[in-house]
């Protein structure tokens, strides 16, 4: 009888430890998947932003469905990414929105020439000039992210 004892409990003790030893297995490949899924998606915002960059340096405006396309595919950055960066995608938006509404009031014609229409000029060049810098700064910024910018095709 005490023998059937020991076998029962060796076995298990086998079957224990082959369960552990599973779930150790699932949580490593789990936790590999998620590292490998984390940093695709934050290669794709990084890549947009570098493509939202690019189009606003060569064309010097933004239309409203591209802005909103950037929003929608950025808007996790707050997940992905550390406040700072996150902070960084904001003003990007929100100076991107700046330019598109001055475009719009300097191409209509409800501005007269004059001193506003000088303010929305001087506003319209500020935001340009800032997001035209971002494409030299993006790398500084997502410094913390060096295997995002060194794997991410750009």
């Amino acid at each position: 009888m005490l023998l059937y004892l020991n076998i029962l409990q060796t076995v298990l003790l086998v079957l224990i430890a082959g369960g552990i030893f599973y779930l150790i297995y699932r949580s490593r490949v789990r936790t590999a998947g998620t590292r490998k899924s984390l940093h695709a998606r934050r290669c794709e915002v990084y890549n947009d932003v570098v493509q939202v960059l690019t189009m606003l340096g060569k064309r010097g405006e933004i239309r409203k469905e591209e802005l909103l396309d950037f929003r929608s595919r950025t808007q996790d950055a707050v997940l992905l990414f550390d406040g700072e960066v996150a902070a960084y995608l904001d003003e990007i938006y929100s100076r991107g929105v700046k330019l598109m509404s001055t475009n719009e009031l300097l191409q209509g014609t409800s501005v007269a020439v004059g001193e506003e229409r000088d303010r929305i000029t001087v506003e319209n060049a500020k935001q340009l000039i800032w997001l035209a810098d971002q494409l030299a700064m993006i790398q500084k910024k997502f410094a913390r992210y060096r295997d995002v910018l060194s794997s991410c095709e750009g």
